[in-house]
């Protein structure tokens, strides 16, 4: 049975400010994954939300990320298998989103 995750990781660079730094961060997301043998295979940006694909372990998750005024919500379903890592990978993603959506220092 697949397994829905979702996260969700506050920031205060208002929606046009979270869209873009996600926009900007896209290849740098990309080179991480490879470091840890996953490949973006999906990326379709819809106004101020994401579809995206990760293969990873001969599967491909699919999932979601929607901007909001002051937060930023990932969704995505594990397949079965993976869902034994649902716990990493939502770690994972809320201490790369908060990295990337911190506004940096004056």
């Amino acid at each position: 049975m697949a397994k829905p995750v979702t996260i969700t990781v506050s920031h205060d660079l208002g929606r046009q400010g979270a869209v873009n730094r996600l926009r900007g961060g896209v290849d740098t997301i990309r080179d991480r994954l490879g470091i840890v043998r996953m490949q973006l295979v999906e990326e379709a940006w819809e106004g101020d939300s994401l579809r995206f694909g990760v293969a990873a372990l001969g599967h491909t998750v699919h999932g979601r990320i929607d901007v909001e005024d002051s937060l930023v919500r990932v969704e995505v379903t594990l397949p079965w298998m993976l869902a034994i890592f649902a716990e990493k990978l939502k770690l994972g993603v809320e201490k790369q989103g908060q990295i990337m959506l911190d506004k940096p220092k004056a």
